[in-house]
This record gives structure tokens, C-alpha cells and sequence, in this order.
């Protein structure tokens, strides 16, 4: 029995079947761990607004306004208000009293795609961050 040229047909199938697919992987949570981040801080930033400028308004200028900066399209963020499910930025789904003591809350979602090609991505999904403000309960309403 001779091993001659096993070697090449066992070297491409590492390549095919092991190390394109752990390239993948790894190429696919850079994307997925910035759009994380990305939420985080959206979320964190655009309550904080909301609450301030007792208005929501506020808070989905704030949201519009990082996008713009990330460079994303708006259609590919959802945004929701006190608990609702998120809808598209341009009418954020939900509404919150905002009055001494309660808490206003909003969760963003953004799109992640999965593994970016020069040709554009391929799949993804959505990530979503909360974040929750109280109104403080000595705070002047004006």
C-alpha cells in the first residue's frame, strides 16, 4: 500500500472543513460585538436625554444622531419606549409618563450581519440593548 499524495487531499480538507469555518467565526463577532456596543451606548445616552429634556423626542434625536455618526442606515434600527416592543426609528413604538419618580426606559436594536464581503453581508440579526433612567423625585417640572 503506497501514501503517496494523501498529504494534499488531507491538507485541503483541514483547510475547507476546519479552517474556513473557525476563520468565519471569528471574522463574524467583530461586527456583532461593535452593534453590541454600539446599542449599549445608544441606549445609555438617548434615556439619559430623554429624561433631562423630559421628552422623547429628546431621546429619538440622540438615537438618530449616533447612527448618523456610526455611518448606519436608519432603517436598520428599531427603538421601543417603557417596555413596548421596538418599531422603526422613524415612529419608535411605545410612550412613558414622565413624572417625579417613575422610570423612563428604552431598548434599541440594531442590525448585525453576520460576515461582511466586499460584495455586502451575509445574514445577521438583531441586537438589542436596554437601559432604564428614574426621574428624580425632587427634580423642578417647570
Amino acid at each position: 500500500m503506497s501514501d503517496r499524495g494523501h498529504a494534499a487531499v488531507e491538507f485541503g480538507l483541514a483547510v475547507g472543513l476546519l479552517l474556513l469555518p473557525v476563520a468565519v467565526v471569528v471574522m463574524a463577532f467583530g461586527p456583532w460585538s461593535e452593534r453590541r456596543v454600539a446599542a449599549e451606548a445608544i441606549a445609555a445616552e438617548a434615556t439619559r436625554a430623554a429624561v433631562l429634556d423630559l421628552s422623547m423626542a429628546s431621546g429619538v434625536s440622540t438615537v438618530t444622531a449616533h447612527v448618523s455618526v456610526l455611518g448606519l442606515d436608519p432603517e436598520l434600527v428599531r427603538v421601543g419606549w417603557c417596555g413596548a416592543s421596538p418599531g422603526p426609528l422613524a415612529s419608535p413604538a411605545g410612550s412613558c409618563t414622565m413624572g417625579r419618580g417613575s422610570v423612563v426606559s428604552m431598548t434599541v436594536e440594531l442590525w448585525a450581519p453576520l460576515i461582511n464581503t466586499p460584495w455586502g453581508a451575509v445574514g445577521g440579526l438583531w441586537v438589542s440593548a436596554d437601559h432604564s433612567e428614574p426621574i428624580d423625585l425632587y427634580r423642578s417640572l417647570g
